[in-house]
């Protein structure tokens, strides 16, 4: 008798610990399942980068076809212009800082899948923090699927870096300056197109001189917001083609 009531007893407790247990995993289930993608995001990049909860920054998507699965695919870029100044100022050299927008490792970019909804660890862009990234899209490798471009500033000159998808990881095979010597008399600028590829089906990248518009700044910290305006000439300057073994452009020695 004694051992049926202890079965009886064992058995009730039993189920109101499997009702908690299913309680809570559900729970759980609902709260990944109802999950925004901006949550997803803001959980990601945070812990990836060790982001404490009382830093501010800014993120920014740029959407677009890179894996050819005819889903829209993310690039999201992160500006930690506060984190930026903060150590600056710990390490006693705003002034230096400043003068240089805040140059250092502060821009970051992801890749997400927009059809599973991973996404990458971050690629750091060294930049100026002052400076946000800036994403472009481009067929170079396929009119299927886009590779990307990534902007970015550097005092008062402006580079891009080309990255196509490897194995679901986006992968750097270009990086050219854009223009140089924003708002000085002396400067430099360049204006890209691109044609059939000379040497694999991937796309050559021609490079031709350009003229970069004439602005003077009253506040010296708006060259790192203002994107100036570049005229194509007919000048050819180099002509840089896809090496397919290595997966980066090269240029003939004799260009």
């Amino acid at each position: 008798m004694k051992y049926l009531f202890y079965s009886i007893i064992i058995l009730i407790m039993f189920s109101c610990d499997s009702d908690k247990s299913s309680e809570t995993a559900k729970k759980n289930i609902d709260a990944v399942v109802f999950e925004t993608i901006e949550q997803r995001i803001t959980r990601h990049i945070e812990a990836n980068l060790k982001i404490p909860a009382t830093e501010k920054y800014t993120y920014q998507i740029f959407k677009g076809e890179i894996n050819g699965d005819d889903s829209l695919d993310f690039i999201i870029t992160v500006n930690r212009l506060d984190f930026a100044i903060n150590e600056a100022i710990e390490r006693k050299r705003m002034a230096k800082s400043a003068s240089s927008g805040f140059m250092g490792t502060f821009n970051f970019i992801f890749y997400m899948n927009g059809d599973t909804k991973n996404i990458s660890t971050a690629i750091p862009i060294p930049s100026s923090a002052k400076g946000k990234l800036k994403v472009s899209f481009e067929h170079l490798r396929s009119e299927s699927f886009n590779d990307f471009m990534v902007d970015f500033k550097l005092d008062n000159a402006s580079f891009r870096r080309f990255f196509t998808l490897y194995d679901e990881q986006p992968r750097e095979i270009f990086e050219i300056m854009l223009y140089d010597g924003l708002g000085d008399i002396e400067n430099h600028a360049i204006s890209i197109e691109y044609s059939q590829g000379s040497y694999s089906l991937v796309k050559d990248i021609l490079i031709y001189t350009g003229e970069l518009e004439k602005v003077k700044f009253d506040d010296p910290e708006k060259v790192y917001s203002y994107n100036p305006e570049i005229k194509k000439t007919d000048l050819l300057e180099r002509r840089w083609f896809f090496n397919s073994n290595q997966r980066k452009y090269y240029t003939k020695k004799d260009q």
